[in-house]
């Protein structure tokens, strides 16, 4: 009942985009780590790390992440365990997951799979996580490194044999597995292979993704390096400078690993962004204090006014009311 009713007040609230929320968020994310074993040339967890450096990085442990979920319950319906990084680096994760599912949480997770073991595959089933997106930009080696640098591809497919044949064993219809390839001009041929080769081996399903430039430096490294693919489908698409309304403003919250708080997944760890902390703040008063507000006022009216800060949400509407106003990706 309390989410029948969530999920109404935030239709109203959404549609009307009131500047106050009169519901609770039905889904999160919450960052299990920021840090990552992967190279990946457009992420600032994989090599542009080093033009990050200003940002916090560490693991989420279980007393902030039960903490921060207490918060949003009854009324949260799923999360996201995972952001910028590789969650798998955190050993408390599968406690984190048992609890979410004790709670009624949907739980998702995204790994490369680079430190997958039999014992992991084991808990992932045991703990009855429901969904996992495996990472996987390549059919082959070759193509496979050109993103994912310091992988193996090998190891993901002798990973997800082996988790495929331990929900067998244990009757298990979950974790969901799907595989996961960020299309780029150097792999778009192999599409239909890649299909044909993950299905037969038994996973639930294949998803095909658009790359992201993640962020102006990612834009710049991209078009340096040919990645972007001439099938416009799966061409960058930012709504930077023209977005009227957002649904994360009234359903979505993002948890950085130490409770910080974030509107949406960008740019997580850029503290000058934070709304607040999950753990140490009241929810209600950052929900609908003046931060929150003032976002939800520039989104409805495209102008700035009244209580100024700053946010990424400047850069979705192209609203740069002075000049001293952060830019994230322009």
């Amino acid at each position: 009942m309390f989410r029948i009713v969530n999920k109404i007040l935030g239709k109203v609230s959404i549609s009307l985009q009131t500047t106050k929320a009169y519901n609770k968020p039905v889904n999160a994310i919450f960052e299990m780590s920021n840090n990552c074993n992967l190279n990946c040339p457009l992420c600032n967890s994989g090599s542009l790390r080093r033009y990050y450096k200003h940002i916090q990085r560490g693991c989420m442990n279980f007393e902030t992440f039960k903490a921060g979920l207490d918060k949003l319950l009854p009324e949260l319906e799923s999360i996201l365990l995972y952001n910028w990084g590789e969650p798998l680096l955190n050993k408390e994760l599968f406690i984190c997951i048992e609890y979410a599912n004790k709670n009624r949480v949907k739980t998702q997770l995204s790994t490369n799979m680079m430190l997958y073991t039999e014992e992991i595959g084991k808990k992932l089933v045991e703990t009855e996580l429901t969904k996992l997106i495996v990472s996987c930009d390549g059919i082959s080696q070759e193509t496979y490194e050109k993103y994912r640098q310091g992988g193996n591809l090998s190891k993901i497919i002798e990973g997800v044999d082996n988790l495929i044949e331990f929900k067998k064993k244990l009757k298990a219809r979950t974790p969901l597995i799907e595989m996961q390839c960020i299309v780029f001009k150097f792999n778009e041929n192999e599409m239909a292979e890649y299909e044909k080769f993950w299905k037969a081996r038994g996973v639930d399903a294949v998803n095909f993704i658009r790359m992201s430039f993640m962020s102006k430096l990612g834009k710049d490294i991209s078009l340096k390096l040919d990645y972007v693919p001439n099938n416009k489908e799966y061409q960058p698409y930012h709504p930077y400078g023209t977005l009227r309304k957002c649904d994360s403003l009234y359903n979505h919250v993002t948890i950085d690993w130490n409770g910080d708080w974030y509107t949406c997944c960008f740019p997580s760890g850029e503290r000058k962004y934070r709304v607040g902390n999950l753990v140490s703040d009241n929810f209600w008063e950052v929900w609908n204090g003046e931060k929150y507000k003032y976002n939800r006022r520039l989104l409805k009216k495209q102008k700035s006014e009244g209580f100024y800060h700053e946010t990424t949400c400047h850069d979705c509407t192209g609203i740069y009311p002075r000049k001293e106003t952060n830019r994230y990706w322009n």
